[in-house]
């Protein structure tokens, strides 16, 4: 048993842990306030008889001290990678192994903060989850396996990235590091919302005060700061978290401008937004509707408010056209 400060030490829940898996630190159980056991050491494999046992002594989570959990975060990227790349490997297995790279960056912003190697981490993410599209483009198919995961935050922030993408390929944008910052500002177009209160996400905006919805609404401006305070964070993608609530006639925030002064992207990543917020559960939409219905809502019932390019491809994605079509169409149209 090691007294270990908590504030040193991150937690990960057992079901995260694959059976069979040589872990790249040391694991922890917490037994007080600042005592930990060791109980396996880094590079021990995992057991699912071991994880099982641990289960059902009701231990949900295991402990990494807070300079090491780097190592977690880069070796579920690495089996993400792996993951995607398999044929034999069903899409929820594929979504749920991604989301848990995914998640460790979360994670790491949560508990360490934003730096550039955990920014790095993202684009590690965000070219997975290409890859993931790449061979999985049916776009029902994708959010319900979205869906899956119970981090709302996570979930909606990956289903973004992803419909952003396919977005941006329908409307025939074709470079790959335009197609990554889709993917990543989509990932982290949330990323402020990380820096308010959490009983405050968990509040539908019908019920907050005025105050409370003034406060939700720096979050753009927020994240905005966060990433420019890395310096290494590309103005595309800064852009993208700062403007992804603004809309094509001037309603949005923070800033209220129109569809022409938006940066293209995050004219992209907007609708991606509001598309996957009507279409997954939520506290503002606790019931979801499926694309179809999604598109309606938000051409008839929103009046439109996005931009008409992205609005048409992603209408075009919901019909179920290939890219390959699509792309086709666009270079003829050109």
């Amino acid at each position: 048993m090691k007294e270990k400060d908590a504030k040193d030490m991150i937690p990960i829940s057992i079901d995260e842990f694959i059976d069979g898996i040589s872990v790249p630190t040391d694991l922890y159980i917490r037994l007080g306030d600042s005592k930990f056991v060791l109980i396996l050491k880094s590079g021990s494999k995992t057991q699912k008889k071991q994880l099982g046992s641990y289960k059902d002594k009701e231990v949900e989570y295991f402990w990494v001290e807070k300079n090491e959990y780097s190592k977690i975060s880069q070796q579920n990227i690495t089996l993400a990678g792996i993951a995607i790349s398999k044929e034999n490997v069903n899409l929820n297995k594929k979504t749920d192994i991604l989301g848990a790279a995914a998640k460790s960056v979360f994670t790491e912003l949560e508990h360490i903060g934003i730096s550039p190697e955990i920014f790095y981490s993202a684009r590690q993410v965000t070219e997975v989850t290409m890859s993931l599209i790449e061979n999985h483009n049916q776009l029902q198919k994708l959010l319900e396996s979205f869906t899956r995961h119970e981090d709302p935050l996570l979930a909606h922030s990956m289903a973004v990235s992803a419909v952003s993408v396919m977005i941006g390929k329908a409307m025939g944008w074709e470079k790959r590091i335009t197609i990554e910052k889709l993917s990543l500002g989509g990932l982290l177009h949330d990323i402020g919302l990380k820096t308010l209160p959490p009983e405050l996400l968990k509040k539908p905006m019908a019920e907050m005060s005025y105050e409370e919805i003034q406060q939700y609404q720096t979050h753009p401006f927020r994240g905005m700061q966060l990433l420019q305070s890395l310096g290494v964070v590309p103005d595309d993608i800064v852009s993208i978290v700062y403007e992804h609530q603004e809309n094509r006639i001037g309603q949005g925030y923070p800033q209220r401008i129109r569809d022409v002064k938006i940066h293209p992207l995050a004219k992209v990543v907007a609708l991606a937004d509001q598309f996957c917020y009507l279409t997954m559960e939520n506290t503002n939409y606790p019931v979801p509707r499926n694309p179809r219905e999604a598109i309606m809502f938000m051409e008839y019932t929103m009046g439109q408010p996005f931009n008409r390019e992205a609005f048409k491809a992603l209408k075009t994605v919901v019909q179920g056209q290939s890219f390959g079509e699509i792309n086709s169409k666009n270079k003829k149209a050109g």
